[in-house]
């Protein structure tokens, strides 16, 4: 076996992601922090290296200096989905949205732009990490476009515009001829510009907060999976090579959660993986962005409930995810180099820019989203001492909301007041998947419907 090809990843992935994000990070060409080893005791336990379980990490040391603070990582820092998305910072907190337009539709305007702020914050936290401590992560303030495919999707615009406008934020609809001056892409009606987005390199993001967390004084274990967890006013936490005791654990798990076993049932079949896949171009030159009318950068995100997401990384590589939301419940690992949404990509990326036929298509990965069956997350303390703290369930705005997740993981610890507007999130028990079979017969059903509402 070649060397580049050896697993350096842990039990979760494949030998190698396949990933632009985690190349460019060079997360792979690093030798692994030390996996824990022997029995230890700790203040705090974090489980998983994403962005929930770094920004927990990191606002719970500099609050808590004098504690113990061990992240465990089953793999890389950054290997999961917080390397794998597609790097774009949305406003909103899933589950947020209708509540701000209801709010407008109802003159409550005050009400609206405080939970609009609030459930945006995340992007703020981002751009702190940024702008005064240096963190490197290709940050690119950008409107994003929304795009619309039929008259429905459009109604849904135009009502978006009309909320945003009620806050004070500028958000333009542009008719076809108008988007196609932006972006050169067929077969929309037309798009909104959103503004308030960000573009990221999303595994450059965890890396640096990884930097950020050691030098806070956070003790980072890599390759040290989680194989059981008991829980208690000591809760009880065991690695294939150690373990860890400590009153208090935060599980910043979200798409990977099922994996910790049976004594977590306060958490059993509430969040669940979703697959998302992802493709990469070779960069283009200057001459085809310009070709494409895409000198403005603008990402792009269509409105289905099974939309594509486009956009240009710093190297000018034309990022393409999606994809049919493949469930498989057994577990959040599934990168096959055949699947069916690889195809379906690249056929879409032909589609949609046919000026880059000689462009080839030099990456494919699979990315895992943590999702609830009601679309909204939850934040808070559970288990039967309330010393379990958990984040997840983001449904797609993880990159936004678990930065966020770990300031009010720490403001829960701290005991702190936190914003009402918070309160549809917080402490709150998703509702249970009933278990498989009927998990995925369910999802496959739910599958058809959603796919039967895109094309109406």
């Amino acid at each position: 076996m070649d060397e580049r090809d050896r697993a350096p990843t842990g039990s979760f992935f494949g030998p190698r992601s396949h990933c632009h994000w985690i190349e460019s990070a060079g997360i792979e060409d690093t030798v692994p922090l030390a996996s824990l080893q022997g029995d230890q005791a700790a203040d705090v336990v974090i489980v998983g290296g994403g962005y929930t379980g770094l920004s927990a990490a990191l606002h719970l040391a500099e609050s808590f200096p004098e504690r113990r603070i061990v992240l465990l990582e089953g793999a890389r820092v950054g290997y999961g989905a917080s390397g794998r998305n597609c790097g774009l910072a949305l406003p909103f907190i899933t589950g947020a949205e209708e509540t701000v337009h209801d709010l407008v539709d109802e003159g409550r305007i005050d009400e609206a732009r405080k939970i609009f702020e609030a459930t945006s914050a995340g992007i703020g936290i981002i751009e702190e990490f940024v702008t005064k401590r240096g963190v490197d992560c290709e940050w690119e303030p950008v409107e994003s476009l929304y795009g619309a495919i039929t008259a429905r999707h459009q109604a849904k615009l135009e009502r978006e515009q009309r909320t945003y406008a009620a806050l004070g934020l500028e958000a333009t609809w542009l008719p076809e001829n108008a988007l196609r001056q932006r972006i050169d892409v067929a077969g929309y009606r037309g798009a909104l510009t959103v503004p308030g987005s960000t573009m990221i390199n999303p595994a450059k993001l965890a890396t640096g907060l990884l930097g950020l967390v050691r030098a806070a004084g956070v003790e980072v274990h890599e390759e040290s999976p989680v194989v059981d967890i008991t829980a208690g006013k000591t809760v009880h936490v065991r690695t294939p090579r150690g373990s860890l005791r400590a009153p208090m654990l935060v599980l910043g798990t979200n798409a990977y959660t099922h994996h910790l076993g049976q004594n977590l049932g306060f958490l059993r079949g509430r969040v669940f993986p979703v697959h998302s896949f992802s493709i990469a171009s070779a960069p283009l030159t200057d001459t085809q962005v310009a070709a494409l009318s895409w000198g403005g950068r603008q990402p792009f995100v269509d409105v289905r409930n099974f939309f594509d997401v486009f956009r240009l990384t710093a190297d000018n590589r034309v990022l393409l995810s999606g994809g049919g939301g493949f469930f498989y419940y057994g577990g959040a690992a599934m990168d096959e180099k055949g699947h069916r949404d690889y195809a379906r990509l690249e056929s879409r990326f032909h589609q949609l820019f046919p000026a880059l036929a000689d462009v080839p298509i030099t990456h494919r990965w699979a990315g895992h989203v943590g999702t609830t069956l009601d679309m909204t997350p939850t934040i808070g303390a559970f288990g039967p001492d309330q010393n379990i703290l958990f984040a997840g369930g983001y449904t797609g705005h993880g990159v936004t909301v678990a930065v966020l997740a770990g300031r009010l993981l720490r403001d829960i610890v701290a005991g702190e007041p936190i914003d009402s507007a918070y309160d549809f999130v917080l402490n709150r028990k998703p509702p249970r998947a009933p278990g498989e079979p009927l998990t995925s017969l369910g999802f496959a059903l739910f599958t058809r419907y959603l796919r039967w509402d895109d094309a109406r």
